[in-house]
């Protein structure tokens, strides 16, 4: 009976945010018996176009997020960033 833990990607989903593109990822993360998954649990997370992915091993994440992230994409990123109200809380208010 040999256990083993191994992490894949198994979804990435690219959304359409308002001018914009977010990459959604999911990975799964299995722990096996002899080759069999008898636990597997999710972890997510989102690129957006700022994203720093010099620390991104996986080729398949890097390559769609090179696809899909343009300079037109980043720049409507940083339009929307630029849009955006400053949240104002009630101690900085007074």
């Amino acid at each position: 009976m040999a256990l083993t833990k191994q992490t894949i990607t198994d979804k990435i989903e690219t959304v359409f945010v308002q001018d914009y593109y977010v990459l959604q990822v999911r990975e799964s993360v299995q722990v096996l018996e002899d080759g069999n998954v008898i636990s597997q649990n999710f972890h997510r997370y989102t690129l957006s176009p700022d994203a720093d992915v010099s620390t991104i091993s996986d080729s398949v994440i890097l390559a769609q997020f090179n696809a899909i992230m343009t300079d037109q994409v980043k720049q409507n990123y940083q339009t929307f960033l630029a849009s955006q109200k400053p949240i104002v809380t009630e101690e900085e208010g007074e």
